[in-house]
C-alpha cells in the first residue's frame, strides 16, 4: 500500500514483497522492512546454503539491521557500515551460543532513505542484489561478493544480464557470520526522483528471470504490487530450473507508473 505522510515535502514511497521456498523443504530467505513518515530501510537477506543455521542467520541479518537503522536513522555511510557490523556481530553471537550452527552464514543487502530529504544510500555483502530503475530502465545493480562475478562469468549471460543462463554454483568470498569484520559495499548517496524503483532479491530470483523482464514488468505495471506479481509468476514459469528459494521486495518512488516509457505511452 501507498505510505502517506502529513508531511507534503516527504518522499512518497510503496513496497510489496514475496518469498517462495521453490523446491526446497524449508526458507533460508528474509525479509524485512520499517517505513515511517521520515525514513525507511529495507533488507533482503539469503542465508547461505551447505551450513547448517543459514535460515536463522538470515532472520538475525534482518532483524539486527533493521533495529540498528530505527535507533540511529542515517544514510551516512558510517551509519550504514555500522547497522551491517551490527548484523554481522549479532550472527557470530549466536554461532558461539549454538555449537551446531557455529558456522552459519548469510548475504544482506539493504537500502536506506531519508524521506525529508530524498537521499537513499544501499549495503551489500554476498551475491543478493539491489537493481535501481529510472524511468523503467536499469540505472545500476550492486556487483556480487563471489567467485563467478569476480572472473567475469557473472556477466556472459546470467539473469541479471540478459541470457538465460543459470548459474549452478556462485561462490561466495564475502557472507556475514563467515569473518569477524563485514565487508560492506556501500553506495555513494544518491537523489531519489519521482518514478525510481527498487528491487532487492536473492540470487534464486536473479538465476530465473532476466533483466529485460525486471524492466518490462517495470513498465506494465500500475503499482509494486502488480510488478512483483508479473516477476514472481516469471519466476514460477522457470521454477523447475532451479531448487532455490527466491525473494524479493519492491520499493517504489513517487509513481512509476507515470514516468516509465510504458506508461508514457498509454492513452489518457
Amino acid at each position: 500500500m501507498l505510505e502517506t505522510t502529513p508531511r507534503a515535502f516527504a518522499v512518497p514511497i510503496s513496497t510489496s514483497q514475496f518469498s517462495c521456498v521453490g523446491e526446497r523443504s524449508g526458507n533460508q530467505d528474509a525479509i524485512g522492512y520499517h517505513l515511517d513518515e521520515y525514513n525507511a530501510c529495507f533488507v533482503v537477506s539469503d542465508g547461505v546454503g551447505g551450513n547448517a543455521g543459514g535460515e536463522l542467520a538470515a532472520r538475525i541479518a534482518v532483524d539486527t539491521a533493521l533495529n540498528t537503522f530505527v535507533d540511529n536513522p542515517s544514510v551516512a555511510q558510517h551509519d550504514i557500515e555500522q547497522a551491517v557490523k551490527a548484523a554481522n556481530d549479532a550472527i557470530l553471537a549466536k554461532q558461539r551460543e549454538l555449537a551446531d550452527q557455529s558456522r552459519m552464514s548469510a548475504t544482506i543487502v539493504s537500502l536506506f532513505v531519508d524521506r525529508t530529504s530524498g537521499q537513499a544510500c544501499w549495503a551489500h555483502v554476498g551475491d543478493s542484489r539491489l537493481y535501481w530503475f529510472r524511468r523503467g530502465a536499469l540505472m545500476q545493480r550492486t556487483e556480487d561478493h563471489s567467485l563467478s562475478e569476480r572472473s567475469g562469468e557473472a556477466a556472459m549471460g546470467n539473469g541479471a544480464n540478459g541470457g538465460e543462463r543459470l548459474v549452478k554454483t556462485n561462490l561466495l568470498y564475502r557472507a556475514l557470520g563467515a569473518r569477524a569484520t563485514a565487508e560492506t559495499t556501500v553506495s555513494t548517496p544518491q537523489r531519489l526522483a519521482d518514478g525510481d524503483a527498487f528491487l532487492l532479491c536473492t540470487d534464486g530470483l536473479w538465476q530465473l528471470i532476466s533483466q529485460q523482464v525486471m524492466e518490462r514488468s517495470l513498465q506494465l505495471a500500475d503499482s509494486a504490487e502488480e510488478w512483483l506479481a508479473l516477476l514472481r509468476r516469471a519466476a514460477e514459469a522457470k521454477a523447475d530450473e532451479s531448487r532455490d528459494n527466491y525473494s524479493a521486495l519492491a520499493v517504489w518512488v513517487g509513481f512509476p507508473q507515470q514516468v516509465t516509457l510504458a506508461g508514457t505511452a498509454r492513452p489518457a
